[in-house]
């Protein structure tokens, strides 16, 4: 037999196999922006002209400052903080679960679902917002369990916009598959903690593991029959307990027909789920993160086997500043997700939050010290129109303070009286403090 290799007898880190086997076809794609879209520009008469359709995707308005970013040769047009562009509705903060990782665990608040005239009344307020592009169904509850969340993703569609929503998926019956398709839906993001059923179970306390997957399955084998465009996703919280999971959430993914997975580490609501964290390293050494004045190491792409496995792991533990070919590593902590996408949440009673972190009040545990975290809202859309509320002083000063992220480094101290809650910090910023947000510093993350 020759010893020539062929293309699927390949040593030890080819890539083609892997490729093949997913289904990806061979050949040119064009060119390759990282699944991103290419927009062009023209330059009229010493001006830049920008197309419609982005201007509304960075908020343009006149008078609006924009922020260009140049770094290596690449620049990058900051969105406008100040246009709204992701609404989350809260539609309940019921659930039918108690999971162990779930924030709800340590409320001391009333639970309950949102009225028909209060979601009627702030779809009405949509329409003010010019470049307002989606909506999520999602927050501390189960949106499914609302009894007209299929009215409500109806309602939203009416005006254009692109819906998601987040599930647990136990609810997902005949019916409501039904339901999302016909109100065409645009993406389900599904909650699986594991891959088995031992690993889900235990962590998704009164789920069934098999009905949850063969709820998804069914969803994805009609969206296929239908032909719908409609998007399924994984959302996956990743804890000691279910490490070794993640190397299967391909296969899991695949075969609920997901082709985004997101993977958030467990909220420390207790000392338990503190010991369950992967994290704690992360935060202390800020791994991941860039750092101003260090050395640069920038690598090719690499082999990732056996042979470059001990190389590649003491790499990533030592240099915060690495890129490959130029592209970095480390993200940016320090950073609100919720005020870079200019996205605001409505909570199920009327009250709108800036963020997940101040959704709901609620207690976090970290290096053994416990901090309470007290709600905050803007505004409340039963008495006030979100239009007013979003563009208010109060929040846009704070959407200025948040991007600026002045705070003192919470996540990382030692333990003054101040850490104990999130009114003010050592830095003089006075409640909402946010430097101790496990969302602004990448590791808790939501869809």
């Amino acid at each position: 037999m020759s010893e020539k290799k062929s293309a699927l007898n390949r040593p030890e880190g080819a890539g083609l196999p892997a490729y093949l086997e997913k289904g990806e076809k061979g050949g040119s794609r064009g060119l390759d922006v990282s699944g991103g879209t290419v927009h062009g520009l023209r330059v009229e008469d010493g001006r830049l002209v920008v197309p419609p359709e982005l201007e509304k995707k960075l908020g343009f308005v006149p008078g609006a400052r924009i922020e260009v970013v140049a770094d290596r040769g690449r620049f990058e047009i900051l969105p406008n903080i100040h246009s709204l562009n992701r609404l989350i509705i809260e539609p309940t903060s019921r659930c039918n679960l108690a999971c162990r990782m779930c924030i709800r665990n340590t409320w001391d608040e009333p639970t309950g679902d949102m009225d028909g005239d209060v979601f009627d009344r702030l779809v009405s307020h949509l329409r003010r917002f010019p470049h307002l592009e989606a909506v999520m169904f999602g927050g501390f509850g189960e949106p499914t369990a609302h009894p007209l969340i299929l009215d409500m993703i109806a309602a939203v569609k009416t005006l254009g916009l692109r819906v998601e929503m987040t599930t647990n998926g136990t609810l997902l019956d005949d019916s409501l598959i039904d339901g999302i398709l016909r109100e065409r839906l645009d993406m389900l993001w599904v909650s699986l903690d594991g891959v088995t059923g031992e690993s889900f179970e235990s962590i998704r306390e009164g789920a069934s593991f098999p009905r949850v997957l063969g709820n998804v399955q069914e969803l994805s084998r009609e969206i296929r029959r239908a032909g719908r465009s409609m998007e399924i996703g994984v959302v996956f919280v990743v804890m000691k307990t279910n490490l070794g999971d993640i190397k299967h959430l391909d296969r899991l993914a695949r075969s609920v027909g997901a082709r985004r997975i997101i993977v958030s580490h467990v909220l420390p609501y207790s000392e338990a789920m503190e010991r369950e964290m992967l994290c704690l390293q992360t935060l202390t050494l800020e791994t991941f993160t860039f750092a101003a004045g260090k050395t640069e190491l920038n690598l090719p792409r690499i082999d990732v086997n056996n042979t470059t496995k001990e190389t590649l792991f003491s790499i990533l533990q030592g240099f915060e500043n690495l890129t490959f070919m130029g592209n970095p590593v480390g993200v940016n902590a320090r950073r609100c997700r919720f005020i870079h996408d200019r996205t605001a949440i409505v909570r199920w009673d009327g009250g709108v939050s800036p963020c997940m972190g101040l959704l709901h009040s609620h207690k976090t545990f970290l290096y053994g010290l416990e901090r309470r975290v007290r709600a905050h809202a803007f505004g409340d859309v039963r008495t006030g129109d979100l239009f007013d509320i979003w563009n208010s002083k109060a929040y846009a000063d704070f959407r200025e303070k948040v991007k600026a992220f002045d705070y003192s480094p919470c996540h990382v101290c030692g333990g003054c009286s101040l850490l104990e809650k999130n009114e003010e910090d050592c830095y003089g910023n006075t409640f909402p403090a946010c430097g101790g947000c496990l969302w602004a510093q990448g590791i808790i993350q939501c869809p």
